[in-house]
């Protein structure tokens, strides 16, 4: 231990600007040398007192917070002393994880707790607007119409999850005013939910509670709550609590100076054992005191494989069907301060857990081209990314196309996140257009496309909120500080966009209903076949559940001119198909026949299930009884 001395000092107030703030007392703390340990007991109920360390070391006498803070008051600068049994809300004894049986049964919607419902157009109560509590309010619409927003429109959209960006305490937005925006990849305080999302800032409790009503409300729908979490660096680490308490240990460093993988100044040491316990500490805490149910890590890379292999074992012995994935990168490779055969990337992806997942920017690429220039990707037009795409659809698991994955649980397939333009921005902008509030249908072909992609492939689906209905930030690439009219979700957009929509809806059916789409092991991939002819793909594949349909192939003509689809297995194909996708519209019901010598139409994607297990399943005998709707 590099302190000399440790006082412990309590007061009456989160600040010392509050009414009434004073110090109620200064004890000294006495050291352990067998344990490490610096302790103090203080007699009474110290129930919402707050408290700092004063510590003495080489570098001087600094004043600091708890690193192992569970709440603090307005601004983060002092802890809290709280019974957090008292912080439970009514019903939270029974309050149980959402949770799937296999990784691939998740489909995460991204959201950011403040652009949820900061929008009027919400129709979330004005008090609750941009804060925890959105989530628990029912019954919104869009002000005058009867379009469902906020958790009422997620329960009809049908996905499994959301993902919100850091909710935890973050150090960029004043509590106080609450006026800032950021994303919050700045933490402060990891074990503390953010203020500036509770309707009270000022007493730690608060925070805690509306957290904790936001996912038993989440819950009571059957969503998942996944946390983005950031523990890779700190908001600023000379003023964190971890420099002010033992200087030089938190941090890699090299030359006395800060290294920087993460690209904010400095990079967290997850190979020391004091960091790599609290990584894991502090996600037990998450997943046993708020019921969180699974973890996106930014920047993972910035870790070392053994945390987090170590950090899936410890979250295995609460339950195994925890989701974990994260990006597999830095921001700056250079500055990681261990090697690179140590760092969670795409190239280790074989030495981590295989329900460890990652994101796929491979085929992120694939499918939209770069993320925030003109250039265009297979919902373009491009052929150059074709053979990205077709690994992406397998998973990136495939011997044949490509396998970084172990399996296609460890494959995050997606699109869009809260990082680059938006899909619609990046849409338009490969389509040299300008009006972000454009129906042209080419734009609207373009992102069915990528939806198909998303939804239909072997990964784990994901995507930013408001994709599904256009959502646009104006061209604005990195909105992490931009305002509410950037950042804000605009549920109008749902409306005006409703048949984009649709598609997602009926797209996540038809995952939902096809369990191969879903598997987590590679025999969905070794079974799958596809077929590549320079202008279209086709991934046909086979289905052993009982009471499903028995085969589905998913082609897509991403050409401006018409194509035959080419359908091949390495199984007999069925005589006749039922459409359930195409250009137009998505169901898990058949929309009409599919005719084999009918060119598709140009950027069509079309999704076919054999007839004979759909009119097992459904009772009907469409194919044989239906002379019309051959059209497809």
């Amino acid at each position: 231990c590099s302190s000399d001395l440790v006082l412990l000092k309590l007061y009456t107030t989160g600040s010392y600007y509050e009414e009434g703030a004073q110090v109620l007392g200064i004890k000294q703390m006495l050291y352990d040398a067998s344990t490490g340990v610096w302790s103090a007991t203080v007699d009474g109920d110290l129930n919402k007192i707050y408290y700092t360390y004063v510590i003495k070391t080489a570098k001087g006498t600094q004043e600091t917070q708890d690193i192992y803070s569970k709440a603090v008051g307005v601004n983060s600068k002092r802890s809290e002393v709280v019974d957090l049994a008292q912080t439970n809300p009514e019903g939270w004894e029974n309050d149980g994880h959402i949770l799937v049986d296999k990784p691939n049964d998740a489909i995460i919607w991204e959201i950011h707790v403040r652009d949820f419902s900061s929008s009027d157009t919400s129709g979330v109560s004005k008090e609750h607007r941009g804060k925890f509590l959105a989530f628990t309010e029912r019954g919104t619409v869009i002000p005058f119409t009867n379009f469902p927003t906020c958790v009422d429109y997620l329960k009809q959209l049908g996905i499994t999850h959301i993902q919100i960006n850091p909710a935890f305490d973050f150090g960029s937005v004043n509590e106080i005013t609450g006026v800032d925006y950021n994303w919050g990849y700045d933490p402060v305080n990891y074990n503390v939910p953010e203020g500036s999302y509770a309707t009270d800032p000022y007493h730690g409790e608060v925070r805690i509670r509306e957290f904790k009503e936001m996912v038993k409300s989440l819950h009571k729908e059957g969503i998942g709550v996944i946390m983005d979490v950031v523990y890779n660096h700190v908001y600023s680490a000379v003023d964190s609590p971890f420099e002010k308490t033992v200087p030089g240990y938190y941090f890699r460093m090299q030359d006395g100076k800060f290294l920087n993988s993460s690209g904010c100044g400095n990079v967290t040491a997850s190979d020391k054992t004091m960091f790599r316990k609290f990584m894991i500490d502090s996600l037990r805490y998450w997943t046993e005191e708020y019921h969180i149910d699974g973890f996106r890590f930014d920047l993972m890379a910035c870790h070392d494989i053994e945390t987090m292999n170590l950090i899936r074992e410890e979250l295995d012995k609460i339950d195994t069907r925890l989701l974990i994935y994260g990006e597999p990168w830095t921001a700056n490779d250079g500055e990681n301060g261990i090697s690179g055969e140590d760092c969670s990337n795409k190239s280790n992806a074989k030495k981590l857990s295989t329900r460890i997942g990652m994101f796929n920017d491979d085929m992120r690429h694939g499918i939209k081209g770069g993320s925030d220039d003109d250039s265009k990707g297979f919902i373009q037009g491009s052929t150059h990314s074709a053979y990205n795409v077709i690994a992406g659809m397998m998973g990136a698991s495939s011997v044949t196309f490509g396998n970084w994955a172990n399996e296609p649980s460890q494959c995050i397939t997606y699109a869009s996140a809260h990082d680059n333009l938006s899909l619609w921005d990046k849409i338009l902008k490969s389509n040299w257009c300008t009006d972000y509030d454009t129906t042209d249908k080419l734009y609207v072909t373009q992102n069915k496309l990528a939806a198909v992609l998303i939804l239909a492939s072997l990964g784990i689906p994901f995507w930013m909120a408001g994709e599904e209905f256009a959502r646009t930030k104006y061209g604005d690439h990195n909105s992490y500080k931009s305002p509410d009219s950037i950042n804000s979700i605009n549920w109008t957009r749902s409306i005006r966009y409703k048949e984009l929509v649709d598609y997602y809806r009926g797209l996540i059916k038809i995952r939902k209903s096809f369990s191969p789409l879903r598997d987590n092991t590679t025999k969905a991939v070794n079974d799958g076949y596809i077929v590549y002819n320079g202008q279209s793909i086709s991934l046909t594949m086979k289905n052993d559940t009982e009471g499903e349909w028995k085969m589905i192939s998913v082609i897509i003509n991403n050409s401006e001119q018409p194509c035959t689809p080419q359908i091949k297995s390495q199984y007999e194909l069925p005589k006749g198909w039922y459409v359930v996708a195409n250009g137009e519209e998505a169901s898990d019901e058949a929309i009409c026949k599919f005719d084999p010598e009918k060119p598709m139409p140009p950027r069509t994607a079309l999704i076919i299930v054999d007839a004979e297990s759909y009119d097992a399943i459904h009772d009907t005998d469409y194919f044989k009884d239906s002379e019309d709707g051959a059209d497809h």
